[in-house]
């Protein structure tokens, strides 16, 4: 749950009141609903519809015969790294998000030095509450960008292995999950399809701002209710209008330079559009927002139901999930040109991703607590 990590995050910079976190902890998980970017099916979709939106003719043949495979690798971020405790969560959850106002910027004008933005604002005050300092940039800003430049950067890495390794000759080695060109084409199947799952957070515009769920404009609730409870009220045809709609994008002005680039322009256009999403906002009573005894009390805004307002809403929704979708594969195309356009066809092993070990972010990980 991205509002209970941010939440509890918060509290933990502030280690005089663990009651006062202990309480906050308690009420958030009765109050609070499972609330991931898109949902289950809107990050399936999106992966789903970018398996067919590829260019590069083997990749879009391999992927082709395994969308099922890639919706499912796409929620693997939030279906089981969310549910593994410890530090997967410490160091994951941060990932799916970027908070740039904390540190005063806007996804327009972040820089995309990381290391340099380390040594620059850890230890400032939270510049949305000075009573805070930064103890870590990427957890408390959050680091989507460079997430998803550290899966392109696996990805480029695997054309050695490829280059080396002989494809499988007969069906013994085809089923064989040691031979390192089967273990290498796995890799590379995990990897892009976990990867999609941050590449579509980012077009979820309230995973680019610190007011991710409205509260500071009486919007409160509007996360969840934009990616979870509208989107299951779209009928069945949701993946074909998510493909009809990104293939009508011809070479954004997102998808220029280099990823972390990229990435940014993508979250700006994400951005720009949250004006639009809460002039949609069917509010009936605004949300609140209160502090009681140092606790901030939140409650949500009063607005229709999703079925009443589902038909305004849908053309931001399939909009959204079409760049995605778009980006996504963009992406993969050029990651698979990274590594140097293997002849994936040759995977024939039935094995199947249900679980993925944590990839730790490079930049940020257990030995730099």
């Amino acid at each position: 749950m991205i509002f209970l990590y941010r939440k509890i995050n918060n509290f933990m910079s502030d280690k005089s009141s663990f009651l006062k976190f202990f309480f906050a902890f308690w009420v958030l998980t009765l109050a609070c609903e499972k609330s991931f970017s898109w949902g289950g099916r809107g990050h399936h979709t999106i992966c789903e519809a970018a398996a067919f939106l590829v260019q590069e003719k083997e990749l879009k043949k391999f992927l082709q015969s395994r969308p099922q495979t890639m919706g499912h690798l796409c929620n693997i971020p939030d279906i089981q790294w969310r549910s593994e405790p410890g530090d997967v969560r410490t160091f994951g959850d941060p990932a799916h998000f970027i908070d740039p106002e904390i540190i005063g910027y806007t996804p327009k004008t972040i820089p995309l030095d990381l290391e340099k933005l380390k040594k620059d604002f850890t230890g400032t005050p939270n510049q949305l509450d000075t009573n805070e300092k930064i103890y870590s940039v990427p957890r408390q800003l959050g680091s989507v960008y460079w997430r998803v430049d550290q899966f392109m950067n696996i990805l480029s890495s695997l054309k050695n292995n490829f280059s080396e390794a002989a494809v499988p000759r007969n069906k013994s080695e085809e089923q064989n999950v040691e031979l390192v060109f089967n273990k290498t084409a796995y890799q590379f199947l995990t990897t892009a399809g976990i990867m999609g799952h941050y590449v579509a957070d980012t077009a979820q515009p309230f995973h680019t701002t610190s007011d991710y769920d409205g509260y500071d404009s009486g919007h409160g609730g509007i996360h969840s209710y934009y990616e979870e409870a509208l989107v299951a009220e779209l009928d069945g045809d949701l993946l074909s209008k998510v493909l009809k709609k990104a293939r009508t994008l011809n070479q954004p002005s997102w998808a220029k330079g280099t990823t972390l680039e990229k990435m940014k322009a993508f979250s700006i256009a994400a951005y720009d559009d949250i004006p639009k999403l809460k002039k949609l906002d069917p509010i009936i009573k605004k949300s609140e927002l209160k502090t009681e005894k140092g606790m901030k009390i939140k409650t949500a805004a009063t607005r229709k139901e999703p079925a009443q307002v589902i038909k305004k809403f849908e053309p931001i929704i399939i909009t959204h999930m079409s760049r995605a979708a778009w980006m996504l594969a963009h992406l993969w195309d050029e990651a698979y040109r990274s590594a140097g356009k293997p002849i994936l066809s040759a995977y024939k092993s039935y094995q199947y991703p249900f679980k993925v070990d944590f990839i730790f972010p490079n930049y940020d990980g257990p030995t730099e607590k």
